[in-house]
């Protein structure tokens, strides 16, 4: 009985190991700032999937990503980039800016929406 016990026990862990790998994939997106604007103003993601941004800065100016319900606040220099990483735990819109001074103004806005 308890070999019988013991095979069992090795399969219940293989199995979570296995359902734990298929998890939600990781959504990699990249956000390219440049002179004034964003290149995506729109990103989908699912309740619980981590998201990998990578922020490249292809303008001439200093460009930030801001997601004030994370207190993400990411400076990139002009041909520098950053990988930001993170995940929703609920459902809703979130804001991402530019808040270097006027860029927010001109339209350097997008939003995650998150379902």
């Amino acid at each position: 009985m308890s070999k019988r016990i013991s095979v069992l026990v090795v399969l219940l862990a293989v199995l979570g190991v296995l359902l734990a790998a298929c998890g939600t994939p990781t959504l990699k997106i990249t956000l390219i700032a440049q002179d004034i604007h964003w290149n995506l103003t729109t990103i989908n993601a699912k309740v619980g999937q981590p998201i990998e941004i990578t922020l490249r800065n292809e303008g001439a100016l200093d460009h930030n990503l801001v997601i004030e319900e994370f207190d993400i606040d990411e400076l990139v220099a002009p041909g520098a980039q950053a990988v930001v990483t993170l995940t929703f735990d609920e459902a809703g819109t979130y804001a991402y800016i530019c808040s270097i001074p006027g860029h927010e103004e001109a339209g350097m806005v997008g939003e995650i929406i998150v379902r």
